[in-house]
């Protein structure tokens, strides 16, 4: 069930332990103000690589990697779930279950000099394809506020989400990833510590049944 696509120039397919490395840099140009402790190492890369491959993908240009995503199994989670606590700690050893009927996606990045390519859309549908596969209910994301840092004189966290849910203020990661297909649950409140996304997130889900 692993996945090898070729989509013009790009190549999407699962993460393998010689990915872990580029991952590791993927990860600290993607998320610069995510604090040390809750960024991704190459050790973590591999272990979800271990666990849980052919939930984890990348996808590469002239054999280099340059957008990324990583998945777990689980069931629905609550609506207060914090990012360390979903994903174990950053291992997801304990929180992945075989048998979840959600798929959680806890990390996804693209290089900056190739974001705006649609990269993004290529993952999440990897992702559902993979959902349909293995008959689950659907996708769950949290995409951080990352457009608050431009709002954090004149609003609080909640009233930039009020005004995010409403259309008012376009966000960075949050308004792609509604306008891919997820659909608003609401903001989990210190959900990682990212002063640039007040940090927040806004919990998205997808289900299966919306794309049939």
């Amino acid at each position: 069930m692993l996945t090898h696509v070729t989509i013009g120039e790009y190549t999407i397919r699962n993460a393998g332990p010689e990915d872990v490395h580029e991952l590791e840099e993927l990860q600290q140009l993607c998320f610069p103000t995510l604090a040390s402790h809750e960024l991704l190492t190459a050790a973590h890369f591999l272990n979800h690589i271990n666990v849980f491959r052919e939930g984890q993908w990348v996808i590469t240009l002239d054999e280099r990697v340059i957008a990324s995503s990583g998945t777990l199994r689980v069931n629905y989670p609550a609506a207060d779930h914090k990012f360390l606590e979903i994903t174990d700690q950053l291992w997801i050893t304990n929180t992945h279950d075989p048998g979840g009927e959600w798929l959680y996606q806890f990390d996804m990045g693209v290089r900056p000099a190739h974001r705006g390519k649609k990269l993004s859309t290529h993952l999440y549908n990897v992702q559902q394809n993979l959902v349909a596969q293995l008959a689950m209910k659907g996708q769950v994301t949290v995409g951080m506020t990352i457009g608050y840092d431009q709002y954090r004189e004149k609003l609080t966290i909640a009233e930039y989400c009020e005004k995010l849910k409403e259309g008012e203020i376009l966000d960075p990661t949050v308004t792609p990833q509604r306008r891919a297909g997820f659909q608003w649950v609401g903001p989990i409140f210190d959900y990682v510590e990212d002063p640039t996304a007040g940090n927040c997130g806004i919990m998205l889900v997808w289900p299966l049944w919306a794309e049939q």
